[in-house]
């Protein structure tokens, strides 16, 4: 996308810079930049102008200018790039996943006001990893269903999840509607998910994993590990997440000498019939 130019209509109404506050001169300019893009006067993808022509018409210097930008770039208003065809350019806006609540991905999204969507890559009934089988408390020779769905953002991909269930707590889970919210269908089933242990990790994007979500190979991926139980502490559900973290931003509550409120003690589990 070109460059927005300095004399655009966009930006030909300057911050007034000596206004009567305290306020220091880089806030100012941070805080119009960010109400243009939170309008958006200023859309995804545009690079600004030079930092030189910028800070000529805001009649600033440029350790000034880059104070604003770099605060930007913090809060995931802004990419900086470098290089030939680099510069300074308007991210696009990252969604809020919010941990605690075991809200579902789709309400998630409403909460954003983003239209959700899933496409099932994979959908088996098959023999668990090592990890699956021991978060699910199953026996070897147990089956889980495994759902591999790539959820998306206004048609944006967003995350992939590999969701694994107890076969024999949901016999026909394959014939149910699996790109709608698959906490649904274990209600129906009776099942409700209750409360979840959670653990984030770094990731890098396998080749299948960029293919998928269509980014580079290697790129980092942030990794969420969840096991749900339903509310006889029956694990029902064991899945990794894996969330582009240049279009979601996770956020994590905890309070004051207490754990994270997304990790619920899940040890208290009933057994399984026949454990």
């Amino acid at each position: 996308m070109a460059a927005q130019a300095i004399d655009d209509p966009v930006l030909s109404t300057l911050p007034d810079l000596q206004a009567g506050d305290d306020k220091p001169t880089h806030l100012r300019i941070e805080a119009w930049l960010e109400r243009l893009i939170n309008s958006g006067q200023l859309q995804p993808e545009q690079r600004l102008p030079s930092e030189v022509d910028l800070s000529s018409a805001l009649g600033v210097s440029r350790m000034t200018l880059r104070q604003a930008l770099g605060s930007l770039e913090s809060k995931g208003f802004l990419v900086r790039k470098r290089g030939r065809w680099g510069g300074n350019f308007v991210a696009r806006p990252r969604f809020e996943y919010d941990l605690p609540g075991l809200p579902g991905f789709t309400e998630q999204m409403s909460r954003s006001h983003a239209l959700a969507g899933a496409e099932v890559v994979r959908a088996s009934t098959a023999t668990p990893s090592e990890e699956v089988r021991h978060a699910l408390g199953l026996h070897r020779g147990d089956r889980v269903h495994r759902v591999v769905r790539v959820r998306s953002a206004n048609q944006m991909p967003v995350a992939l999840e590999d969701s694994s269930y107890p076969a024999s707590l949901f016999p026909d889970f394959l014939t149910q509607p699996l790109t709608g919210s698959l906490y649904a269908v274990l209600r129906r089933y009776g099942h409700p998910p209750y409360s979840a242990t959670e653990v984030l990790e770094p990731a890098s994007a396998s080749p299948e994993h960029a293919d998928m979500l269509q980014m580079d190979e290697g790129s980092p991926l942030m990794l969420v590990r969840r096991t749900v139980c339903d509310t006889e502490g029956l694990p029902v559900e064991h899945s990794l997440d894996y969330f582009r973290p240049d279009r979601v931003r996770i956020t994590l509550r905890t309070q004051l000498d207490q754990a994270p409120r997304a990790e619920v003690e899940t040890t208290a589990r009933v057994p399984r019939p026949g454990a």
